[in-house]
């Protein structure tokens, strides 16, 4: 086959460049002609493809996109190719290698909602779009279960256009020789002493990467440790103000950029622990890479390839929201632990791949025909439906909005229905708009008014990639331009077997008599409202009738201790989602879970309990911040005076 392969910008110490040539040398291999265009080409020209630079323009990064994208539409009307495999999202390719995070996704859990208003996101998005809107054709090949998900929560991408890719390790990394010298060699070089710390970085774009959190905990470690770290990063990007930085923590003399490095591998020979505290990473193939060279790894959850690094037990991956304070003392932490038992545990794990593996499949999926969807009914607007549920492919909007099932409820606007496919149980929960007259009366009051399932359908996504447990969504669909008249529905898998707090408390006359289960209890509703709480997640309706527990954990809790309860969390259509959830919301929610626990047997040591877990910190210090407990406390009594007068 002919094929061309798009590439904004190649530079060799880039891991997109390095996944495309890797890529395009299979498909040579296997005699397939390729063509690399690209706008910017760095490096030796010493690739067995024909390589065309094409001139672009713009003064900003976005146009600069979006001239690349226009330019290589010219091109691709005069060219004869069978197919197009883009490694950035320009319009027209048949084939996506997503190395790159979901911009929608970024943009709305990391950005304010002005953003979404400016030229750059709407060039982006529009760029975006033309890859993984529902009814495109574009093939994606995806690297994490993660990436695909946050694709179809904000694009409604079908399933059958996602190839999912094994993890990317090259064959330098598998066939390391043995180098005896190469820890002293680097060290002579950088002039660090043998029993110094060598804290590691490695990817450009250190903006991205986290080189300032870095800095943030070299500066934090304690005077005897930090008098002998050093924190050495490798590739390329903008390192002017990072060292400005660093100098103004008075850390200067011991950070050191190296720029772009082929000796990557010795590099981490030398170091003592490899730190990756990334803003965002779809995978994070440089956790691999120091784990096959027996490098601890001190990272995030929001790196794609970051449960590797957990499942190994090669290190420690902290959960999102990233906090400061959190990764040093991790850091510090893992410098003063077995830093060999993580080395070997990481070493034995990466023996499991294959080098070859990624391309291998790349190159599958390139080969295969082009699916499309000629034979499928366009929707208008959001449309998702997951092919595990075995619909025709031709099922539209109506037909899931007229679903028939069991009614659980039905109000003003809204239905919910369980219905049965394959043997498994779903509920289908559909809006038909909530009218001009409940809009204006909640902007009266200052609320946020409830428009559909879309908040729903965030909120379970966001959460489930945090770890909470939460209903898995498999549809979604909106439609209608019109607030007050827009209508849509959101599907998802029913947990079985299960029953609510209120009716675990009701069932013992209001009393959790084993300690052991109370106190685990305590432990999963704090953790469970910090992670939404540190994520800019609020619920509105935070009471113990939504955390569901497992009927059959009741029953082996009776004759095993009682470890962390696996609580699920429902009912998130009135959910919020901001970059910060607001003090005043934290404490709506937090009154009102008190409140639904006021007629149980919960003690103030019990409450002291949940305040020192909420707030993850000493409970001198969790009393007086981040959150006024006094507020908590009134807010739940307003709640019990209001519920008392309802019944009256």
């Amino acid at each position: 086959m002919r094929l061309v392969f798009c590439l904004f910008r190649f530079f060799p110490f880039g891991g997109l460049a390095r996944d495309m040539l890797r890529i395009a040398d299979t498909a040579h291999k296997r005699g397939h002609h390729v063509r690399i265009v690209t706008a910017a080409w760095q490096g030796g020209s010493n690739v067995a493809h024909s390589v065309e630079v094409i001139p672009i323009s713009g003064s900003s990064n976005h146009r600069r996109a979006m001239s690349f994208a226009n330019s290589m539409q010219d091109k691709l009307r005069s060219w004869q190719y069978d197919k197009v495999v883009g490694f950035n999202k320009i319009p027209g390719l048949d084939i996506y290698y997503a190395a790159d995070p979901c911009f929608a996704a970024r943009a709305r859990y990391t950005r304010h909602a002005l953003y979404r208003f400016t030229p750059r996101y709407k060039q982006y998005h529009r760029l975006e779009q033309a890859v993984f809107r529902s009814g495109t054709r574009t093939h994606s090949l995806v690297l994490s279960e993660r990436a695909r998900d946050e694709y179809q929560e904000f694009h409604g991408t079908e399933d059958f256009r996602f190839t999912l890719l094994p993890p990317n390790l090259s064959e330098v990394y598998q066939n390391l020789k043995p180098d005896k010298n190469a820890r002293q060699r680097v060290r002579d070089e950088l002039g660090i002493g043998e029993h110094d710390y060598i804290l590691l970085m490695v990817g450009s774009g250190f903006a991205t990467k986290g080189v300032d959190r870095s800095i943030a905990a070299l500066t934090a470690l304690s005077p005897k440790i930090r008098q002998s770290a050093r924190l050495v990063v490798v590739g390329q990007g903008k390192a002017q103000p990072f060292v400005d930085l660093a100098r103004k923590f008075g850390v200067a003399n011991q950070v050191k950029f190296l720029g772009g490095r082929d000796d990557v591998p010795d590099l981490m020979r030398a170091a003592s622990l490899l730190i990756h505290p990334a803003y965002s990473e779809n995978t994070g193939t440089v956790l691999l890479e120091a784990m096959a060279t027996g490098l601890p790894v001190l990272t995030t959850s929001v790196c794609g390839y970051a449960h590797h690094v957990q499942t190994a037990k090669a290190g420690c991956v902290l959960t999102a929201p990233f906090i400061q304070r959190d990764f040093n003392r991790a850091l510090e932490s893992m410098l003063c632990g077995d830093l060999d038992q993580w080395s070997s545990n990481g070493r034995r794990y990466v023996r499991q791949f294959k080098p070859d593996a990624m391309p291998e499949a790349a190159v599958d999926a390139i080969e295969q025909p082009q699916a499309d969807n000629a034979g499928r009914k366009r929707q208008k607007g959001f449309f998702y439906v997951s092919n595990r549920l075995n619909f025709d492919t031709n099922i539209t909007f109506k037909d899931i909005m007229n679903l028939s099932g069991k009614v659980y409820r039905q109000l003003a606007g809204r239905r919910t229905v369980r219905f049965v496919r394959n043997g498994r149980g779903y509920f289908l929960k559909t809006h038909s708009g909530v009218g001009w007259r409940e809009i204006f009366k909640n902007l009266i009051y200052l609320k946020q008014p409830v428009l559909g399932a879309n908040n729903e359908w965030h909120a379970l996504h966001l959460l489930g990639r945090l770890g909470v447990r939460v209903p898995t969504p498999f549809g979604f669909g909106q439609s209608g331009a019109n607030p007050a008249a827009r209508r849509s529905f959101i599907i998802m898998e029913e947990v079985k077997d299960a029953l609510s707090l209120e009716e675990l408390v009701k069932r013992n006359n209001g009393r959790i008599d084993d300690v052991r289960l109370k106190r685990a209890l305590i432990s999963s509703l704090a953790n469970i409202a910090r992670t939404m709480h540190l994520n800019g997640i609020n619920h509105r309706d935070f009471y113990l009738c939504h955390f569901l527990i497992g009927k059959r954990f009741i029953r082996m809790q009776e004759a095993n201790s009682v470890g962390e309860v696996p609580l699920t969390l429902i009912d998130l259509h009135r959910a919020q989602i901001r970059g910060k959830t607001p003090r005043r919301w934290i404490i709506k929610d937090l009154g009102g879970l008190y409140f639904s626990a006021m007629h149980t047997n919960v003690t103030h040591r019990d409450l002291l309990r949940f305040i020192k877990i909420y707030c993850a910190a000493p409970l001198r210090n969790a009393l007086k911040e981040p959150v006024n407990w006094d507020k908590v406390q009134w807010r739940a009594y307003v709640l019990q005076r209001s519920a008392k007068a309802a019944q009256a």
